[in-house]
């Protein structure tokens, strides 16, 4: 279960972030929105596999406070 939301698969997991956690897509993307350059990873059933916060629909916007310009 997602540890953001709690309603949710946790299928995605950070190699980086200290301590053990597990999110569904849209709260990691959120949780990681200031940390762009962090390991994520993604359960497949079997085993964990590497993949990109730009590969799951991420976009990083550089200004207005992480936001999209106005």
């Amino acid at each position: 279960i997602c540890e953001t939301c709690q309603g949710a698969e946790a299928t995605f997991s950070c190699v980086t972030c200290t301590g053990d956690h597990g999110w569904c897509r849209p709260c990691m993307i959120k949780s990681h929105q200031s940390l762009p350059f962090h390991k994520i990873q993604l359960w497949i059933g079997k085993c964990f596999k590497d993949v990109t916060l730009s590969n799951q629909g991420f976009i990083w916007y550089l200004g207005h406070g992480g936001e999209p310009c106005p």
